[in-house]
């Protein structure tokens, strides 16, 4: 419909008188107004801020050290191991923030609530390394959380002693976050930054001025703080005890950003000239404000899921081009609606956009895919203890966590079978080639493994049993299309390729593993993933034997890179091959020794 008379042509000049008047006088009123009282304050307050954390982080760490020699004296006095135990316990409890203790007598003793690696911090830690004084180190990359480490002399004259401590600083993180644009970090005399609130940064050093800053208040024992301004950042450094800095920084721009009283001044202008157009469109609005309310009423028709609407143009301009859109949506979507009604047979959202988009192939046809099995140990076992509301709840939070690792690695959820589930990689659509199929496939397994860790974390907590699963995957040739009856139909995979991933699954269970892969999968991405040979298998309907993989890592990767690791993880034991009864599991193995 050709449009007659536009909306723009009746407002564009009132319009654009109010856009000038508004735009010109804001920004006069910007341009002219003093800023300095606006810059003194900022500065003011960020001094305030630096002072203020200052003084806490120097309060929490004197608390810390103090904490940690009255412990360590209190533990020389005493003779029993219960006694030492309790005294541990009761220190961990008292101080949760505290990841370990050490000194060269008692050895390192590790908070049991922190997860941390052991090896290491007793790698990161040196006791006999040659320190004066106290000496703090970022060890935020070496422990995969924010943390510190604490390194000084304690005792008498005579019996000197070094200790560490360790601790999670995030209640530091949590201080120095403000929740305004100040930014405040912790760094040592040399500029290296202890705690950094805005751990993603991955920020190591101060920068120039800052390390300037620092060497001057160094140089200068009567001062303590500074404040100075460099490249439009206004930096406030305070120096506390142990050589330690606090840096707190507000950006010019920032500052400028948020000048309240000029807003306001410009808000309340605006308001005026606001009003004063509301009058004035007010005269010219009538013949769209009847249109406009017919589309709305049309709007919580289609919300109904009334598609059929029963409005008419009035005019000949822009509302009158959109009501015969919105008729016209209208049809589309009542025709979408019987479309996607058909598609609710598909139970996979990719397999049923691609039938809509015509690019799926009715019938089969061959493809290289890469298959995933995983099943949940002893899961009717555990249903029995729970209710069907419980069991159901179980599942789904489970099979959220596992189903997600595999949309992230582009592969397709093909099935559930109990607390079973079946994936595809390669079919309907591939990553690439076979090789990027299957090493995302096993990528899926590992951060299933990762997740399922973090999950039995939580559920651990709870006082509830942890979960353990198998995973099996092969990789081969198979035959993909929709399979079902007239009125249900299912794009799955068929083939040996898929039995086979499925008694590979099985085989995790006397294995101890929780990731398996046949040899077919191995040979595609070996030099990508590092594994531990299992003895070979015999599966009904192969005559050859089959040679299984257990899955450590990805190459590349620092841990696991053990199986007796991964099994520590999974909380399995190393099992005795030759006492494996081969006739469980539906007699679909045997185990070679």
């Amino acid at each position: 419909m050709k449009i007659k008379f536009p909306i723009s042509l009746k407002q564009i000049l009132l319009f654009s008188f109010l856009i000038i008047l508004v735009l010109g006088v804001s920004t006069t009123l910007v341009s002219t107004l003093i800023r300095n009282d606006d810059r003194i304050n900022a500065e003011q307050n960020n001094h305030a801020i630096n002072g203020r954390t200052a003084q806490t982080i120097q309060s929490q760490f004197e608390n810390i050290k103090r904490n940690s020699y009255v412990f360590f004296q209190a533990l020389s006095f005493l003779q029993k191991d219960n006694e030492k135990n309790q005294l541990k316990t009761s220190f961990f409890r008292s101080n949760p923030d505290i990841l370990f203790i050490a000194t060269e007598a008692t050895g390192f003793l590790f908070n049991p609530e922190a997860v941390i690696y052991e090896n290491d911090v007793r790698n990161f830690v040196n006791l006999s390394k040659n320190i004066s004084g106290t000496e703090y180190y970022n060890s935020s990359d070496v422990f995969g959380i924010p943390s510190v480490v604490l390194i000084f002399s304690y005792g008498f004259e005579n019996d000197i002693k070094k200790a560490a401590v360790g601790f999670d600083v995030h209640f530091f993180c949590e201080l120095m976050s403000t929740g305004s644009n100040n930014a405040t970090m912790l760094a040592d005399k040399n500029g290296k930054i202890l705690i950094n609130p805005d751990y993603d940064s991955q920020q190591k050093e101060c920068s120039d001025a800052v390390k300037s800053n620092i060497q001057t208040l160094l140089k200068n024992e009567k001062d303590t703080n500074t404040q100075n301004e460099d490249d439009g950042i206004i930096t406030a450094v305070n120096q506390i005890s142990d050589n330690l800095f606090v840096i707190t920084s507000v950006s010019e721009k920032s500052v400028y950003a948020v000048i309240n009283r000029t807003t306001n001044r410009i808000i309340l202008f605006s308001l005026a000239v606001f009003f004063m157009a509301i009058i004035l469109i007010r005269i010219f609005s009538n013949n769209i404000t009847n249109p406009i309310k017919e589309l709305v009423g049309a709007s919580a028709q289609i919300e109904r899921g009334e598609f059929e609407l029963d409005i008419k143009p009035h005019t000949h301009d822009e509302i009158g081009l959109l009501t015969t859109s919105f008729v016209q949506m209208g049809k589309g979507l009542a025709e979408r609606e019987k479309l996607m009604t058909s598609f609710s047979k598909f139970t996979n959202k990719t397999i049923a956009q691609k039938a809509a988009s015509g690019e799926l192939t009715l019938g089969g046809e061959n493809r290289e895919v890469t298959i995933f099995f995983s099943d949940i140990r002893s899961f009717t076992a555990m249903s029995e203890k729970m209710q069907p509301k419980e069991v159901v709840e179980f599942l789904n939070e489970y099979m959220t966590k596992m189903v997600s690792c595999v949309n992230k690695t582009g592969g397709v959820v093909d099935k559930y079978i109990g607390d079973a589930v079946m994936a595809v990689w390669g079919a309907p659509e591939s990553s690439g080639t076979p090789t990027d199929d299957a090493l995302n496939a096993v990528t899926a397994a590992l951060m299933m493994r990762v997740a399922l860790y973090k999950f039995n974390m939580e559920r651990s907590q709870k006082g509830l049993a942890p979960v353990r699963i198998g995973c099996g995957i092969n990789t081969g040739t198979v035959v993909a299309g929709q399979i079902g009856s007239e009125e249900r139909m299912e794009y799955t995979v068929i083939g040996d390729a898929v039995n086979l991933a499925s008694r590979t699954e099985a085989l995790n269970k006397p294995f101890a593993t929780d990731i398996l892969i046949t040899e077919n999968t191995y040979n595609l991405i070996k030099d990508k993933i590092i594994v531990q040979q299992m003895p070979g298998v015999h599966v009904k309907g192969k005559a050859d034997e089959i040679k299984m993989y257990a899955v450590i890592n990805l190459s590349g990767r620092d841990r696991p890179d053990t199986i007796e690791e991964v099994r520590r993880i999974i909380g399995t034991t190393e099992p005795d091959l030759s006492k494996v009864n081969t006739d469980d599991e539906e007699k679909k193995y045997s185990i070679q020794a």
